[in-house]
């Protein structure tokens, strides 16, 4: 018979039974796992490789359909869960502290750090003393307002501080103080958002697209956080967090007093699940915001981005790990995480045409 087409046809006790005396002749000429019991999928896998071994003249196209066969379930075999136990670390102090120079509401988060697994609320730190002193001494105290919120109101036409301004976080839970040291740097005034129809673009649908258009400063160092509001919504994924080292992506850019470079002005755009940019459509309201960082929280920034965008990886994804900023513990030597700053803030509203 012409082996290039000849069926391969078993039936469920065939496929028993030529497994079972394939196993006789091969015991004691393969490892032991091998030859344990396995589901009917896989005798049939074993029935063909193990004949392979024992009679070693397959023809050119059975050879293709035992290869078919491997690469087959190795792809759609099942996969055993795996429960994962870690240690539970002491909880440790997280500080949310991004203020700004505008009046109204100011606000500064403390909670406690959570096991990996752990999705519910953090819990808050409610009994804390919190207050932010000035470099000319002026002292704001924020009072607790809710489940670790701490809030102060800053009047209309009054703000917390200049450009150039140097402000001390100071933090007490009673047993331990906690301190950071933080200046005010400037933002890059904003000039326009611009709007676009675009079509016939790969990987776009056709619609209207945005850029923000705003020149860096001319001086070296500047760093920004560029926050997106569609129709009052925080474009907040990982990949739209915006950040720029003067008008580039970082320091090695040497990009000093140029407009924005394409990608971070084209970033003001809402991005799907497969990071393909959304289009807006008349009507939609769009507010950016440009915060100033010092470059200390720029690399934390930095960093609490990548991790955010590596854990998406998948099986390839790096272990994440906590994000440290700048808040030290005075009285002791205990991890800090979070980080405080206090920004410039330049902002444009616009709505689409």
């Amino acid at each position: 018979m012409n082996g290039y087409s000849q069926s391969i046809i078993f039936t469920t006790e065939e496929i028993h039974l030529r497994y079972s005396s394939v196993r006789k002749e091969m015991e004691g000429h393969l490892p032991a796992d091998l030859l344990i019991q396995k589901p009917l999928s896989y005798l049939l896998l074993e029935v063909l490789f193990l004949q392979y071994l024992i009679t070693s003249n397959l023809t050119k196209m059975r050879y293709k359909i035992f290869i078919a066969i491997i690469l087959a379930s190795l792809m759609f075999s099942c996969e055993d869960p795996i429960d994962v136990t870690l240690a539970e670390a002491d909880p440790l102090l997280v500080v949310d502290g991004w203020i700004d120079n505008r009046p109204g509401t100011q606000e500064i988060k403390l909670t406690s750090s959570q096991p990996f697994f752990d999705n519910t609320p953090a819990t808050g730190i409610t009994t804390a003393a919190v207050t932010v002193e000035r470099s000319d001494g002026a002292i704001f105290e924020f009072t607790h307002t809710s489940n670790g919120t701490y809030a102060i109101d800053i009047p209309e036409n009054e703000s917390i501080g200049q450009v150039g301004d140097t402000f001390t976080l100071n933090i007490d839970t009673g047993d331990n103080q906690y301190s950071a040291v933080t200046t005010m740097g400037r933002s890059a005034p904003i000039d326009s958002i611009r709007q676009e129809f675009r079509d016939d673009e790969i990987f776009s649908e056709d619609g209207i697209y945005c850029e923000l258009i705003s020149r860096d400063p001319a001086g070296v160092g500047d760093t920004y956080w560029i926050q997106t509001y569609k129709n009052g919504q925080f474009l907040n994924r990982p990949s739209e967090i915006n950040l720029a080292y003067d008008a580039g992506f970082d320091s090695g850019g040497e990009l000093d007093g140029f407009i924005f470079i394409t990608p971070i002005r084209e970033l003001i755009n809402e991005l799907d699940d497969n990071l393909i940019p959304q289009p807006y459509v008349p009507g939609d309201v769009i507010r950016v915001e440009v915060h100033s960082m010092s470059e200390d929280n720029f690399f934390f920034m930095e960093t609490l981005r990548d991790q955010l965008i590596n854990s998406q990886a998948g099986i390839f994804a790096e272990p994440l790990a906590n994000t440290q900023g700048i808040i030290n513990h005075v009285n002791g030597d205990d991890t800090v995480l979070g980080t405080f700053n206090v920004a410039e803030v330049s902002e444009i509203v616009y709505t689409v045409q």
